[in-house]
């Protein structure tokens, strides 16, 4: 886990932000809706950022968003027994829901099955430094997928042989984690339904901060970026490129720098300008109307085959 440090002044006003975080929280029925989704960041570069092993960053967020769990080695010359590191959690109050050690990895989540289930129960992992080694083998492609498949489940390494170590546990926990890899597109949770409005926001610009901290160049690598739902549309909020005879130009005529050439990284036609056909509400409307209507039609075809079988 590397270091947070400062980008430059954001490009993205407070106003953009809550637009799309309104918009998103309608398109989800809070309060109605009972189910705690998640809100994303989408960041999209101009250039690959990493080419080998994608690189872990945790960027502080305003407002607690993650429920953790930590990993931590009970083999013999372990600094920190299980036993003790559950005691100082108790007696610290540190936000972490479980506590997992090495031997539980190992007798505990053999199978794939046990592995997505352990994945899908937590939101944030946090494993010993001595640890990281191993985890590959032991958590699988549910943690260590071989193909980007959305957010991922990477445990963050934290150094639990430092007394510095609940703190920096704090703040990783009040943290989300950017990975930045072979590819353009960096997907970070920034919110959750049940969160208030402000917190959201809050959040948001927060995490837009640190995440451009980690981008090389900065603001000149960053292409675009956008708030979604776990399913919902991408809805920009910071979108200065426009395509013009297969070509990315800046919307406000500016010239590029010399060798600044965009790569593609297959995600570009999910985040073309969806504010040209409307306000962020009616994107995100004529997206779950078009949704029902696949879906309908689905199950009308469905129908079909069954009475002519």
């Amino acid at each position: 886990m590397k270091s947070q440090q400062p980008s430059s002044t954001s490009r993205v006003t407070r106003d953009a932000a809550a637009r799309a975080v309104d918009a998103l929280l309608k398109w989800l029925g809070r309060p109605r809706n009972s189910d705690d989704d998640f809100l994303h960041l989408v960041l999209t570069l101009k250039k690959i950022p990493y080419r080998g092993r994608p690189a872990t960053f945790c960027v502080p967020l305003a407002c607690l968003l993650h429920s953790a769990c930590l990993l931590v080695d009970d083999r013999p010359k372990s600094t920190l027994a299980p036993a003790a590191a559950r005691a100082l959690v108790r007696d610290l109050a540190l936000p972490v829901a479980d506590v997992l050690s090495l031997s539980d990895l190992r007798s505990l989540y053999r199978s794939p099955e046990a592995r997505r289930s352990l994945a899908a129960s937590h939101d944030l992992f946090l494993a010993d430094r001595r640890l990281v080694p191993l985890l590959p083998s032991l958590l699988g492609d549910a943690f260590f997928p071989k193909k980007k498949k959305g957010t991922s489940k990477t445990p963050v390494p934290l150094d639990l042989a430092l007394p510095s170590w609940p703190e920096e546990l704090r703040r990783a926990c009040g943290s989300t984690v950017l990975h930045l890899g072979p590819g353009t597109c960096s997907v970070i949770k920034v919110g959750r339904a049940s969160q208030g409005r402000d917190e959201v926001i809050d959040n948001v610009m927060a995490a837009i901060e640190g995440v451009v901290g980690h981008v090389p160049k900065k603001w000149k690598n960053v292409r675009s970026l956008h708030l979604k739902a776990t399913n919902s549309l991408a809805l920009p909020i910071y979108d200065p490129y426009v395509k013009i005879n297969g070509s990315l130009k800046r919307k406000d005529g500016v010239e590029e720098e010399e060798g600044e050439e965009h790569e593609e990284d297959g995600h570009g036609g999910e985040f073309d300008d969806e504010e040209e056909s409307g306000s962020d509400e009616n994107v995100l409307k004529k997206h779950k109307i078009s949704s029902e209507k696949t879906n309908n039609e689905d199950r009308k075809a469905t129908k079909r085959r069954k009475a002519n079988t």
